[in-house]
């Protein structure tokens, strides 16, 4: 998993990824739906369902970072004290 603050990627690319391990996730619960239920089945749904949620919490967390970081007032430049 790439966190949405990680200087190697941009924020965009980051939630692309979240979102692109969630829809592949959907898309392989949505084939198991049609199979009978054994044990190594609910096995793989129950893994597949903590894998969602997993990245549903570090979409969430990534968020509330770069949220706090944009309200955050941009840092004095330094000529403020220099006028005075």
């Amino acid at each position: 998993m790439r966190k949405i603050d990680d200087p190697s990627g941009s924020f965009d690319v980051a939630v692309r990824d979240y979102l692109s391990t969630i829809k592949a996730a959907r898309v392989r619960l949505h084939l198991l739906e049609d199979t009978h239920s054994t044990a190594a089945l609910l096995t793989s749904q129950i893994q597949l369902y903590d894998m969602l949620l997993d990245e549903l919490s570090e979409i969430h967390s990534s968020l509330a970072i770069y949220f706090e970081d944009a309200r955050r007032p941009p840092p004095a430049s330094g000529r403020a004290g220099l006028n005075a």
